[in-house]
């Protein structure tokens, strides 16, 4: 039977873009999956390591050759192949597929809403919110990968492409300059700005897609995080000092449950953090590395420069600055849980259920937190030292250029 959770609009958007690149597991989920698709994400992998490789030879060959804010552009486009040659391996581990699976199948809000009014309210909120996420990421995602391919072909255009079939001595532009021995781009004009806007498109799923898919699933730790608050703090109250045997046996089934839906949620946050760790640790290196040369390119005073890197720089410093709030708020809203707890009528419990409020106390005194390969937490300070970093490193660049 189909998942639930993929008649939702937010999440047939994420199947969108990820469907091409292969990133939607969609034999999991038991969809149809054309043979196309099924090995088109070996061809994907295959396609970035040969174009990382393509890059890193053309900035060995031409590094002497081209501008300093040319060189930056090309490092930007190296580094942003390196990030989706990594992205483009994960599909191919199963512990991607499983994660996804779990998510779309077991641990979303929609399977748990029908528990209660407060459930109901807390799913439709994220629902909403997911949506009107999902529809801007992937606006700003589209924009960003136009223009970053338009005004190229633009500048070419002006230079005299399109309008002979002569280009030698043309000052001809790409989105993504690489040569390799039998193929150098400035030789193959058409072909090249053909297979950049189709690598960009790529790139952008592989990186944009897949952070949006992660932050959906960080909204529904923090939706279950509400649930479970709720859940505590509403423990029903003695009806005199203590509970009778009655209230006491209601109020440890309670506790059990409570116990499991965080075990759940720990469960489902470690699973994330254990797999997307190296992932994130990757994207704080190529934040530092590419964020500092990207306001370099946007600090010249040229509009078409603005127009091309402008949309890119939004995009690369809002991923970092929604990736590291949505995953801070996963560790405030959990430290609540500590108080609540502290707060449930356990003086009023029997020997059973005050040990079993010990137990789940000792259990929630460390914060759900996702870590990055679990050794730097992702959270607004890792992201401040990052843009403290960057301001530093573009100071000197600029400096440099001057």
């Amino acid at each position: 039977m189909k998942p639930r959770a993929l008649s939702l609009d937010y999440v047939r958007v994420v199947r969108l873009f990820l469907w091409f690149n292969g990133a939607w597991p969609g034999d999991e989920l038991g969809e149809h999956v054309p043979l196309f698709i099924r090995y088109h994400k070996y061809h994907v992998l295959g396609q970035f390591t040969l174009g990382l490789a393509g890059e890193v030879n053309f900035l060995r060959k031409f590094y002497k050759d081209i501008s300093f804010l040319m060189l930056g552009h090309v490092y930007i486009t190296t580094f942003l192949t390196l990030v989706t040659l990594v992205r483009s391996s994960l599909p191919h581990f199963r512990e991607y597929r499983n994660i996804i699976k779990i998510f779309l199948t077991e641990f979303h809000l929609c399977y748990h809403k029908h528990k209660g009014k407060y459930e109901a309210k807390i799913c439709a909120f994220w629902d909403w919110l997911s949506y009107w996420f999902a529809l801007y990421q992937m606006a700003l995602m589209v924009l960003g990968m136009t223009l970053f391919n338009a005004l190229p072909v633009y500048k070419s255009i002006q230079a005299g492409a399109f309008t002979t079939t002569d280009l030698h001595n043309k000052s001809l532009e790409f989105a993504v300059y690489y040569t390799t021995p039998l193929f150098h781009c400035y030789d193959h004009f058409y072909l090249a700005t053909t297979l950049n806007l189709y690598v960009s498109y790529l790139t952008s799923c592989s990186v944009c897609a897949q952070d949006l898919l992660l932050s959906l699933m960080i909204f529904q730790i923090i939706g279950h995080i509400q649930i479970l608050n709720n859940s505590i703090e509403n423990i029903p109250i003695a009806k005199g000092l203590k509970y009778n045997m009655e209230e006491n046996t209601e109020v440890g089934m309670k506790l059990i449950a409570i116990i499991d839906h965080h075990r759940e949620i720990v469960r489902f946050a470690a699973n994330i953090s254990s797999f997307f760790g190296p992932m994130l640790a990757i994207n704080y290196m190529f934040h530092l590395v590419s964020g500092c040369i990207l306001l370099l390119e946007c600090s010249r005073p040229d509009p078409e420069t603005l127009a091309r890197f402008g949309p890119l720089t939004v995009i690369v410093f809002g991923e970092l600055i929604q990736i590291s709030v949505i995953f801070e708020i996963v560790g405030y809203i959990s430290e609540k849980l500590i108080d609540a707890v502290y707060c449930m009528p356990w003086e009023s419990m029997d020997v059973s259920n005050q040990k079993t409020v010990k137990f789940f106390l000792s259990r929630i005194q460390t914060p759900i937190q996702l870590t990055a390969m679990g050794i730097v937490p992702v959270g607004v300070q890792t992201m401040l030292k990052i843009l403290k970093t960057t301001f530093s490193y573009f100071a000197l660049l600029k400096s440099m250029n001057e």
